[in-house]
């Protein structure tokens, strides 16, 4: 079942109606065509959500949304989806401790940060206010069955708008923090990454800008992860992105990134 699950997923990556949407702002003739594969439905948690419980829930929480319904009930021209690319701060060691988050839920508080800075730019660039939504694993996928999400993890990347990197000191050093921007760079709409770090503060009186960087596409298989079995599981994904229309050497590619 899960190798059939791989096969159609890479099928519809390489459909050319696919492609064509990804080129899109609006993401639910994507989204609607990996739900129809019949593997997980990709799921959401809005920013609203996160500013309420001041933390990244975990899936058992049941506190996403449906991405599809979510960006109908609003339209599509006044939602952003970002993947949250981002290194756990504590790892899956032991399976009642895991979590991305630092105790005092640093992570968690940089994105309502960053959260109020990215509406209010918006609003000043182009005289609205979005309804801002995020794909974070932790809460997003089935933390108790990981194994049917993995095969889907292209197809999600590719139905978010946009790409919020958080940076923390040996981000650059871990395979899915390296996987993700891959992705990313193969399948997504936006032309850029938005970085933060977590002392990142949102200031109505000193309004930051950001500045346009440059950073390099890393080969995941050489990156650090807790668990070596991961390796396996994401080799034909690198496989499959390096065959995409968009050529990607490893150490010499590089995204265009905003970082605040």
């Amino acid at each position: 079942m899960m190798d059939d699950l791989w096969i159609r997923a890479q099928q519809l990556l390489e459909n050319r109606y696919f492609v064509d949407y990804t080129r899109s702002f609006d993401r639910r003739p994507l989204i609607k065509l990996v739900n129809e594969l019949n593997g997980l439905r990709m799921l959401l948690i809005h920013w609203s959500t996160l500013v309420r419980i001041q933390r990244i829930p975990h899936s058992d929480k049941n506190l996403t949304v449906d991405t599809f319904e979510e960006i109908s009930k609003y339209g599509a021209e006044r939602c952003e989806i970002f993947m949250v690319n981002h290194q756990w701060l504590r790892p899956r060691l032991h399976s009642n401790e895991f979590h991305p988050d630092s105790i005092d839920n640093e992570k968690a508080k940089v994105i309502n940060e960053f959260t109020k800075w990215r509406r209010t730019w918006v609003n000043t660039k182009h005289a609205f206010i979005p309804e801002i939504f995020y794909w974070i694993d932790f809460c997003c996928i089935n933390q108790n069955d990981l194994t049917s999400a993995i095969p889907l993890l292209p197809l999600w990347v590719a139905c978010c708008e946009r790409f919020l990197r958080i940076e923390t000191p040996d981000y650059s050093e871990r395979t899915w923090c390296r996987l993700e921007p891959l992705l990313s760079y193969v399948f997504q709409f936006a032309d850029h990454h938005t970085i933060i770090h977590l002392d990142f503060k949102y200031s109505s009186t000193d309004f930051q800008h950001g500045k346009e960087i440059q950073t390099l596409i890393l080969n995941p298989m050489e990156g650090k992860t807790t668990d070596q079995s991961d390796l396996a599981k994401i080799q034909p994904i690198i496989d499959f992105a390096k065959k995409s229309q968009k050529k990607v050497d490893f150490g010499v590619t590089t995204i265009k990134c905003f970082q605040l």
